[in-house]
């Protein structure tokens, strides 16, 4: 009876165990990477096996996540032939085993590297999904494949990435104890323009010799140029004017996914009032104007969704104790332009398909409920609101509307549509993006660059209009839809000279990108400044925080 209970307890263990060890292999997800495609002008092959090393160590979790050796991979392979898309991977997966198969693509251009990953899901319950990461350079590729394979951990596997190191963590603790201050010390001399003039020049190039007012420093006696504190968030737009109807100036500034309100006091950037963080909006682009004529200004916000193929903007009214939404969700795009002896004009688009460029821009008009379209200003599939100004940008006294292009050219069109010319010397430059519906499901989803913003004014106090915009130098030469990376950038200002758009005076190069900029008093003191969102360090790998500077340049006119 002993021995026979003995067997009997033995035979149940090893029925138990042998349960658990199969339910364990079961909840194993087995993962095949296929060796990334290269494209590139050099001889990168030695990448495609370092990729496939590297994410393979990074995602394999024992208990988790194991991967498939790579000779068994590149067995399954074999002789393919044809484009690897979602479908193949699918079959190579079936025949391999896998719950999950990763492939992709590295393009490099010059020193610059992008990496293009997918992940399907073999049994379809998951939607394949996209990853995407780029280098300045090719001693920067690991960290940017360190972060690829976080964002997969974390979102196929629900893997969360280790905390940054202990020395990481104490300098930015010390960072946020010694905080740079607003308007501390000048970048340029404290007398002079930080305009030059711009001398004539021969051949294709356009110039207008003129004579800048000499600039006095302002009050603060600082300097022209400024700098606040460093900011570790991403910052996309930055609008200037008196938003809770005091009389002063305010900066409000746009992140990710919230709205600040700034004022200078003291020679400090201090925050006066935010709105709530939202979870379901990518915001874009900030304008500030009364513009359903109540005596109060709007603060527009332009916002995507989280997937960036749709709008959902909003519009807030500070009633005295907080800002209030008037406007809670709308299709539309929203800028206000501004520019000398013209009242401020709402221009609005609501795309097509998700283009932003596809349909037409409109001067909208509030009547009693909303904000509602009027004279078309702008064909369709020619701009987008967010890079259109309106004024007299001619100095003829007529109204035209200036407006780049989706490649950055900036255009002149009349009142009836008419293109009047085509500017294409490297002007714009942006990194907000809408991302286009899939035509190939085995690839990720086009996207498409929103327009920066182009104003019109009279910084150097000539008496004419200059359109106002930005020259950015970028590494890749816009030649890749998925990877821009913008080293430098200064503002320029063109004149119309009877033929064209001539440049009139330029700043001096900036390192960094100019994410966006607008012209007002932002300390004051009665004198405009051209103010710009200054990004050092984009923020893109994980672990390291964005690098953001708000800039003014003290222009020594006074503020109309």
């Amino acid at each position: 009876m002993k021995k026979a209970l003995t067997g009997t307890i033995i035979f149940i263990f090893i029925g138990l165990l042998t349960g658990a060890m199969a339910t364990a292999a079961a909840d194993v997800s087995k993962v095949a990477i296929i060796p990334f495609k290269v494209n590139a002008d050099r001889d990168l092959s030695f990448l495609r096996t370092g990729i496939v090393d590297m994410l393979s160590t990074r995602l394999s979790h024992p208990g988790t996540v194991e991967i498939i050796d790579s000779a068994t991979v590149s067995s399954a392979l074999g002789a393919m032939t044809g484009r690897l898309n979602e479908k193949a991977a699918r079959e190579i997966g079936e025949r391999l085993g896998a719950r999950y198969v990763l492939f992709g693509s590295l393009t490099s251009i010059g020193k610059a590297i992008s990496l293009d990953a997918r992940t399907v899901d073999v049994l379809g319950k998951k939607p394949a999904a996209s990853y995407f990461v780029q280098a300045d350079t090719l001693g920067a590729v690991i960290p940017k494949i360190n972060r690829l394979a976080g964002d997969i951990n974390q979102q196929l596997f629900g893997i969360t990435a280790p905390a940054p190191s202990p020395s990481v963590a104490s300098s930015e603790t010390a960072q946020r104890i010694n905080p740079e201050k607003l308007l501390t010390q000048p970048s340029t001399p404290a007398t002079g323009s930080p305009l030059q003039p711009v001398s004539p020049v021969t051949g294709s190039q356009k110039g207008i010799q003129g004579q800048l007012p000499f600039v006095q420093p302002v009050q603060s006696q600082t300097g022209m140029f400024w700098r606040s504190r460093t900011f570790k968030r991403p910052m996309h737009g930055i609008a200037m004017g008196d938003v809770d109807g005091d009389g002063r100036t305010e900066t409000v500034v746009i992140t990710d996914r919230q709205v600040f309100i700034y004022r200078v006091e003291r020679r400090q950037l201090v925050k006066v009032g935010e709105t709530k963080k939202s979870s379901g909006r990518y915001l874009v682009g900030v304008d500030i104007g009364d513009m359903n004529g109540n005596g109060r200004s709007e603060i527009f916000v332009t916002a995507l969704n989280i997937q960036k193929n749709r709008v959902k903007s909003q519009v807030f009214e500070y009633d005295g104790s907080t800002y209030r939404l008037i406007v809670k969700s709308s299709p539309w795009y929203y800028r206000i332009s501004k520019s000398p002896g013209e009242a401020p004009v709402l221009l609005g688009q609501k795309p097509i398909d998700a283009d932003p460029f596809k349909s037409a821009v409109y001067e909208m008009q509030w009547d009693g409920t909303g904000y509602k379209p009027g004279t078309r200003l702008v064909p369709g599939k020619k701009s987008n609101a967010l890079g259109c100004a309106v004024g007299n940008i001619l100095n003829d006294g007529k109204r035209t509307i200036a407006a780049f292009s989706d490649g950055d050219a900036i255009q002149v069109f009349d009142t009836r549509g008419e293109l009047l010319v085509t500017e294409d010397d490297n002007f714009g430059g942006n990194l907000l993006s809408v991302n286009l519906p899939i035509a190939d499901p085995g690839n990720p989803p086009p996207v498409i660059y929103l327009p920066l913003r182009l104003i019109i004014s009279d910084l150097n106090n000539d008496g004419k209009n200059e359109l106002v915009t930005v020259r950015s130098e970028e590494l890749t030469g816009k030649h890749l839809s998925r990877l821009r990376v913008i080293t430098k950038g200064q503002f320029v200002g063109l004149t119309w000279d009877g033929a064209g758009l001539g440049e009139t005076w330029k700043t001096r190069k900036l390192s960094g990108r100019i994410a966006d900029f607008a012209v007002g008093d932002i300390d004051g003191d009665g004198i405009r400044d051209l103010v710009a969102i200054l990004v050092a360090k984009e923020g893109r790998i994980v672990g390291i925080k964005p690098r953001v500077n708000i800039i003014a340049y003290s222009l020594g006119v006074a503020e109309k």
